[in-house]
């Protein structure tokens, strides 16, 4: 049975935490059998079964029990990479909740996130697959205090008035008292321990309130890509351009379709099918060009690992980009790089 692991990025992330308390990361990464390049490869991943030790490692060495909820506190946003520009990009807290819910097993593929509205709220649920040799089955805790820890600090400082949950529910026992009172500085929402499913509740208006872009340069870095591939495309000055203008703007997690383009310019579907044929192309192939052009250079980057590129342009499994890249190439991604470098 395949074993679960964690995007590295994630596991420097925590092991930067433990230096900040004080622990050597030489002494975190020999105690865990941790290997890690240095800087650590963007493509690497962690088995769970190591991440596993790596959190037990940080609450003995910390005398912390909450070492979860309290790293939730103090991660860098840099640590989810491409996630974290796309959480900049979206509009409102429903599009961050959704991109959640498609990228959470991109960071641990151990982790299955999914959004549904029910009544007034939104929720948003954690379970772990079965199907795999998964650490999280077993030890739980300080991942779920970290997801729901993560989630509820962003809803502080995203929008313009900080917003909390209406609720949330973890499937572990109650805390001792003095840990639950952390917990409710944490989240400042009922909570409840002992629940059937780890859920984390949004009243449904928090969904439309827009996002702030809290990280200008982390969004300039990625938006420069996208640039660059405009301006190769400039040359076309017909109608195809404005379509690539606007895939090159919402390709951000998720796949535009024509009829969304269309309304954005202001056509209807068939006018603006139309008019791709007169430029001599069409809308799939130009959406073909305009992901290969923006794979590329986001690859140039060493720091962007190709499962996160593959998530930004809007493949539903790595697998997918991998297959797309080596069709537009000739090469596997990583292959690429390696030539390219």
């Amino acid at each position: 049975m395949r074993e679960t692991s964690v995007a590295a990025s994630v596991v420097v992330d925590m092991l930067q935490y433990l230096e900040g308390r004080g622990i050597p990361t030489a002494e975190a990464t020999r105690a865990c059998a941790i290997a890690l390049g240095a800087p650590a490869e963007s493509d690497a991943r962690i088995p769970g079964s190591t991440v596993e030790r790596l959190w037990t490692f940080a609450e003995a060495r910390t005398g912390d029990p909450l070492i979860g909820l309290h790293m939730a506190e103090a991660y860098s946003p840099g640590a989810l990479d491409i996630f974290g520009y796309v959480v900049l990009s979206c509009r409102t807290i429903g599009d961050v909740l959704e991109r959640l819910a498609r990228y959470a097993r991109v960071l641990n593929d151990g982790l299955s996130v999914t959004v549904e509205r029910h009544g007034g709220v939104a929720v948003c649920r954690c379970t772990f697959v079965e199907s795999m040799d998964n650490y999280l089955l077993r030890t739980p805790r300080h991942a779920i205090d970290a997801l729901w820890g993560g989630l509820s600090r962003e809803l502080l400082r995203m929008t313009a008035s900080p917003l909390r949950a209406s609720a949330v529910h973890f499937r572990r026992p109650a805390p001792a008292k003095g840990q639950r009172a952390e917990y409710d500085r944490v989240f400042g929402a009922p909570l409840t321990f002992g629940a059937a499913d780890d859920q984390f509740l949004l009243p449904l208006g928090h969904l439309d309130q827009l996002v702030l872009s809290a990280n200008p340069a982390l969004l300039r870095s990625f938006e420069q890509h996208a640039d660059e591939v405009l301006l190769a495309m400039e040359r076309d000055k017909g109608r195809s351009h404005d379509v690539a203008r606007v895939m090159v703007e919402r390709l951000k997690g998720t796949v535009p379709q024509l009829g969304e383009i269309a309304r954005e310019l202001s056509m209807s579907d068939r006018n603006l099918q139309r008019a791709l044929r007169n430029d001599g192309t069409s809308f799939q192939q130009l959406l073909d060009n305009v992901r290969r052009d923006l794979a590329i250079r986001h690859l140039a980057n060493p720091a962007t690992s190709a499962s996160q590129v593959g998530f930004l342009l809007g493949f539903s499994e790595p697998s997918a980009f991998h297959r797309a890249f080596r069709r537009w190439t000739g090469k596997a991604p990583r292959e690429y790089r390696a030539m390219t470098a």
